[in-house]
């Protein structure tokens, strides 16, 4: 079998961008939020998370644009528990 290319090999239209984007989801005492970590071709990642119940305020947590997937989600993470209870 022929090696096939990686996501990150694919040919894009000039000014266009793929990012790879996994789901999470993250179960607290806070509440059930949505984690989306998005990872960049060159290997960073980013995660942002949004409460799932439909009528809660909608606040995203971010991270920021980190070249380790765990540091990205971890992050978004400790700032649900630490920002999440005030903005109930």
């Amino acid at each position: 079998m022929a090696n096939q290319p990686n996501w990150n090999e694919v040919e894009l239209p000039e000014g266009s961008e793929l990012l790879r984007k996994e789901l999470y989801d993250y179960n607290s005492s806070k509440g059930q939020y949505q984690i989306e970590l998005y990872e960049t071709p060159d290997g960073r990642f980013y995660a942002i998370g949004t409460n799932k119940d439909p009528d809660a305020k909608m606040i995203v947590y971010g991270s920021n644009v980190v070249y380790d997937k765990r540091m990205a989600l971890q992050t978004v993470m400790e700032k649900i528990e630490r920002e999440g209870a005030w903005c109930d």
